[in-house]
């Protein structure tokens, strides 16, 4: 007899769960027949002949594995308002491949995307704000220099080295306003910009800064620099008042600080002269006084009032009296100045002689 017998694969069911749709996939169910040999077996003819019973077919079950994927959820917190958001950089950043400093490495563009995922005053923005600096630097201001023009550019100014009033104004352009290198440069501004002061009459003559003149500046006189001259009662050559100079002392590098004069284009030419006490010791300080940007002569170790000449040509002139702490941008003063040194200028009845 034909025995057949049927095999039925388990159907497999796996059901794979994700947040959004569920996939079944269903194994097929395969079917596996064999045919017993069509010739009966023989056998010997001593005994009776045995009786198979017929092959019963055996079904496997059908076994339903269902597999749940597991659920991971992610929370993430609510986008950070542009109001709340931690400000880094507002003004944008130069450079953003710049390396933050004291950040492991990371550059100035990771530390802007890491403050745009934190909250205004929390302590990690806190702590991203204190790198702003190298990132995004406050800007400077450029050195100013002859701001209403260069009346002779090809000028060359004494001192500086044969460069011409425009290479100097280049030089102030990428220079920052109040270092020591601008400073210098801005020494020369009164030979190389049109005269802007406020020119006057000497009245009195020779003019003193006695009531109604204990006022500071006024025509012609001005002021300016790293600090302004002032009306002072503790020294006077003649009567109480006189004019002084700033304390500089502390400043980093040369600091200077100038008391103008402006003569009119009337003047005839003659002779100014003027009364000086400056008990002032280098290298820590030194008055200088310039005639028109050029340096006429310098002073100090005076602790006497003394009577200095200026001779002058007809014409406007514009007379500086400039006093200067730590002249020569020495990295460190020395300990102990003498007692003479006083750390000040002044000035006082200052006349014209004309010729």
């Amino acid at each position: 007899p034909v025995t057949s017998t049927t095999t039925n694969a388990p159907t497999v069911t796996v059901i794979t769960e994700s947040p959004v749709s569920s996939i079944v996939t269903e194994a097929p169910v395969a079917s596996v027949a064999s045919e017993a040999p069509s010739t009966a077996p023989s056998f010997e003819s001593t005994g009776p002949i045995p009786t198979y019973a017929p092959t019963a077919v055996t079904e496997a079950p059908v076994t339903s594995t269902t597999t749940n994927a597991p659920t991971v959820t992610v929370i993430t917190g609510s986008p950070v308002s542009s109001a709340e958001k931690c400000t880094f950089c507002e003004g944008g950043i130069p450079d953003p491949d710049a390396e933050a400093a004291g950040t492991g490495g990371q550059t100035c563009a990771q530390v802007k995307a890491n403050a745009d995922e934190e909250t205004n005053g929390s302590a990690i923005c806190d702590i991203l704000q204190e790198v702003e600096s190298s990132c995004c630097p406050e800007p400077t201001a450029a050195c100013t220099f002859c701001e209403e023009g260069i009346s002779n550019p090809e000028l060359v100014p004494p001192d500086t080295g044969g460069q011409t009033c425009a290479q100097i104004g280049l030089l102030a352009a990428d220079d920052t306003e109040g270092s020591g290198t601008c400073t210098t440069i801005q020494a020369v501004e009164s030979a190389c910009c049109p005269q802007s002061e406020s020119c006057a009459p000497l009245d009195p003559n020779p003019y003193t800064f006695e009531p109604p003149n204990n006022v500071f500046p006024v025509a012609p006189w001005t002021t300016g620099g790293d600090g302004v001259w002032t009306i002072d009662d503790t020294n006077a050559q003649e009567g109480t008042y006189s004019i002084k100079s700033p304390d500089l002392d502390g400043s980093e590098g040369t600091a200077v600080s100038n008391a103008t004069l402006a003569i009119c284009d009337d003047f005839a030419g003659g002779v100014l002269m003027f009364n000086t006490l400056a008990p002032v010791v280098p290298p820590y300080d030194i008055l200088v006084w310039y005639v028109d940007g050029v340096e006429i002569s310098r002073l100090a170790g005076e602790p006497e009032w003394s009577a200095v000449p200026i001779s002058l040509p007809p014409g406007a002139h514009r007379i500086d009296f400039q006093y200067q702490y730590n002249p020569f941008s020495l990295p460190e003063l020395p300990d102990d100045p003498p007692p003479i040194r006083q750390g000040a200028v002044w000035i006082d009845a200052v006349g014209l002689q004309i010729m």
